[in-house]
């Protein structure tokens, strides 16, 4: 049966090699499953309908993406990635790999990464470019980070499978999580050493490499203060004991930074927020089209069945087998982390596997969502470079295949 309910998920991924639009390619998944499973119309379009809503209620990374693009409007993030250039005496490499530890370290604070890449993306496509080993550093961190966190469903998910505290789990997990981001961070710095900074606009970095510094501080406010409050407004909230940075707050407090201190006026920044979200939003659409054909296949059984075989798995090698099932699971069903984990870790649990068995699958499941037309936060990358989903996806896939390999690795040494 699984060979059966399979046809649509391999005809959908055959189509998008040929670099069919990923429309028409879950279009036709979507009808073949249709066919397969014998679905009405009626029930077709409920699930249709879901996946559309369900990607256009991510409401905080169209809102950071929004911000995002104006204060780059103002030429907010421009002077502050040359403070950084000047600050590190022209040794740019070495701000690659600071900026994806920042973006690595937000995502474990806050439990999710794509608000932070919304942010964090447009500062480092400024500064580098699109390089591929960046974007795929950033990629790896994301998802090490959001499936390792203890403030993440992915970690919660783990630790309640293996019953332990979240705490606890997250605190064996942590050693393996500093390590893919110091691997992340390399991975960013050897791409500027590799290929240099392939700077976009070169008349915009003319004219901020001759403003004077103190100019270049006063336009960077906004930016640096939306860093701040995407990053660290959570626990700065904890520590004065009062909510007062939440991301509604973020986009007023740096609208009103925007006026201020750079070029744009009221209604220069009021146009320059609602023209940010047009991108976001158009893409967040079409990726909710393509999951709700993903949705209807999901009704096949299909994930479920792949699950399963990690159940008959030999013991030496279950935990590897669940790995590379949660991989390939995250891929089509990447929008949901969470809940590709409560497919496969049921499985692990009746074994009585530690919860850093669990903890390596969470992690495999993460980096399949890193080739997910469906994951919101390719979609960051996509709208943080300018580049197609599609296009992100072919360059994170070798340096994500490499990063599973070493997770898998590791599990045969630590499990």
């Amino acid at each position: 049966m699984l060979l059966v309910n399979i046809l649509p998920l391999i005809l959908i991924l055959v189509l998008l090699f040929k670099r069919k639009h990923m429309l028409f390619a879950g279009l036709c998944g979507g009808a073949l499953a249709i066919i397969i499973g014998r679905i009405s119309i009626g029930s077709v379009s409920g699930i249709f309908i879901k996946g559309v809503s369900s990607m256009l209620g991510i409401t905080v990374p169209i809102l950071y993406a929004a911000t995002a693009a104006m204060v780059a409007r103002g030429g907010s993030i421009q002077s502050l990635v040359e403070l950084a250039k000047r600050g590190l005496k022209g040794k740019i490499s070495i701000l690659a790999g600071i900026m994806v530890l920042i973006q690595a370290f937000a995502t474990y604070m806050a439990g999710m990464g794509a608000g932070n890449t919304m942010v964090t993306a447009p500062l480092i496509a400024t500064a580098f470019g699109a390089i591929p080993e960046i974007i795929a550093a950033m990629a790896i961190a994301t998802a090490v980070g959001f499936t390792t966190s203890p403030a993440s469903t992915e970690t919660a998910l783990a630790a309640e499978s293996a019953g332990r505290e979240i705490i606890a789990h997250a605190a064996a997990m942590r050693p393996l999580t500093i390590v893919f981001f110091l691997l992340a961070a390399g991975l960013a710095i050897y791409g500027v050493y590799k290929r240099g900074a392939l700077t976009v606009n070169k008349k915009a970095v003319v004219k901020e490499e001759q403003e004077k510094t103190s100019l270049l501080w006063k336009k960077a406010i906004p930016a640096l203060a939306l860093l701040i409050m995407v990053i660290a407004g959570s626990r700065i909230n904890s520590l004065i004991g009062i909510t007062i940075f939440t991301p509604v707050t973020a986009v007023i407090f740096t609208s009103i930074l925007t006026v201020i201190f750079t070029p744009l006026n009221t209604n220069d920044t009021s146009e320059a927020l609602v023209d940010g979200s047009k991108f976001i939003l158009t893409t967040l659409f079409s990726v909710g089209i393509f999951l709700g054909f993903i949705n209807i296949i999901a009704e096949l059984g299909t994930f479920e069945q792949l699950a399963a075989i990690a159940g008959n798995a030999p013991q030496t090698i279950i935990v590897p087998v669940a790995m590379i099932i949660a991989f390939l699971i995250a891929i089509p069903a990447g929008a949901f982390c969470a809940g590709v984990l409560t497919l496969v870790l049921p499985t692990l649990a009746v074994l009585g596997l530690p919860s850093e068995a669990m903890g390596l699958v969470a992690i495999a499941a993460g980096l399949g969502t890193q080739v997910s037309p469906v994951q919101i936060n390719v979609a960051a990358l996509a709208k943080g470079f300018e580049l197609e989903i599609i296009d992100v996806i072919k360059g994170n896939v070798k340096y994500i295949l490499g990063s599973l390999v070493l997770l898998i690795l590791i599990s045969i040494v630590i499990i």
